[in-house]
């Protein structure tokens, strides 16, 4: 099927050099989905993301020994777990990867995460989001959890790299 990127997203897409993602969009409730579980990943669009001078992090509310399984599957290169104010988290992040708000891309499902959404170039939410959380974030993915990422980092790679046309 051929597919072409909206330019807005091409636009927005470029800028970034930083993905954050709230790494509790992997769990439902307290148990890792089935679907997840089963989709193996070799983390080749997070790896590929990083040769383009993107770099990925996740943090999650909770310390899971899941989570931490998940995000080293997907390649993402650093996990804070146990964070309590993900604002301050945010701010520390941007400081770290000497990124503007303009340069973030952000993959929430929270409603405590609209004050992130709020600030960054490309905010996405989780297919499974709540309506709200939805309704202020630029782009909502097809996908929940892992795949999420995936097809959040697809898009990036596509912007990046000028590939516009052929998809899946």
């Amino acid at each position: 099927m051929l597919r072409k990127l909206r330019t807005d997203l091409t636009r927005k897409l470029n800028l970034i050099r930083l993905l954050i993602i709230n790494a509790d969009i992997f769990l439902t409730e307290t148990r890792v989905s089935y679907v997840q579980s089963l989709s193996p990943n070799n983390g080749h669009e997070v790896k590929s993301l990083r040769k383009l001078g993107v770099n990925t992090v996740a943090f999650s509310t909770r310390s899971s020994e899941a989570i931490y399984s998940i995000v080293s599957r997907l390649g993402i290169e650093l996990l804070h777990q146990g964070v309590s104010q993900k604002s301050a988290i945010y701010s520390k992040l941007k400081t770290i990867h000497s990124t503007k708000d303009n340069e973030i891309a952000f993959i929430g499902g929270d409603f405590s995460d609209l004050s992130i959404i709020e600030r960054v170039n490309f905010s996405v939410a989780a297919a499974d989001a709540p309506l709200e959380v939805k309704a202020k974030s630029y782009y909502v993915t097809y996908g929940v959890g892992e795949e999420a990422v995936r097809e959040v980092a697809e898009l990036i790679l596509r912007a990046k790299n000028g590939s516009n046309g052929w998809s899946k």
